[in-house]
């Protein structure tokens, strides 16, 4: 059996979940979460990880946050022994934010979680559900690496984590809907939406 194998069809089972648990929500912001070295150990996931988790459930308790957050390695830098860590992450909530007075080069406007206290963060309001697609495709194939042996955290009391979904046994080229090529899993995806209440 191919080595790769097995490596893809977790990465596609991974992508899978994540596109369900993005096209089920209605995510209003990307949000990006970095880590100060003076503040937290950037490199240890053991130190990092119950931090993390105990402000998500922070969020999820106290502004009524649902999210799926996707963990990153920077770069490695010279002299570094390991890799920092930092998240990137889809949100929605009554999150307490400040307008960084920043723009994107689109000119939306940059904020700051003003409850994220290990290090920097940004946060900027999605274009529906294609900004969804791109975010999900971006950071789980980026590296095909699984940080705290998963490729995203998600939660929520709200949050939906299946698509009312009908199969068709249809031919992939005919079936009308948007594409996106995932090059780390070397496969395309096929997606449409509709409104069910319609």
């Amino acid at each position: 059996m191919d080595e790769q194998q097995p490596r893809n069809d977790n990465l596609k089972r991974s992508l899978d979940r994540a596109f369900e648990i993005g096209f089920s929500n209605d995510f209003q912001y990307f949000v990006t979460l970095t880590l100060d070295k003076k503040k937290i150990d950037r490199y240890d996931l053991d130190q990092i990880y119950p931090k993390l988790k105990n402000w998500l459930s922070n969020g999820v308790s106290r502004w009524g946050m649902d999210y799926i957050i996707f963990p990153e390695y920077h770069k490695r830098r010279e002299g570094e022994e390991k890799r920092a860590v930092h998240f990137h992450g889809l949100f929605n909530g009554r999150l307490s934010m400040t307008d960084s007075g920043h723009k994107t080069p689109e000119g939306k406007p940059i904020y700051n979680l003003d409850g994220w206290k290990y290090g920097f963060s940004t946060a900027v309001e999605l274009d529906g559900k294609s900004a969804v697609i791109y975010y999900v495709t971006k950071y789980i194939s980026k590296e095909n690496e699984r940080i705290f042996g998963r490729s995203y955290l998600s939660g929520g009391r709200s949050l939906k984590r299946e698509i009312p979904a009908e199969y068709l046994n249809m031919d992939y080229e005919s079936f009308d809907g948007d594409e996106y090529h995932i090059k780390a899993a070397n496969m395309s995806v096929k997606y449409k939406t509709f409104s069910l209440g319609e």
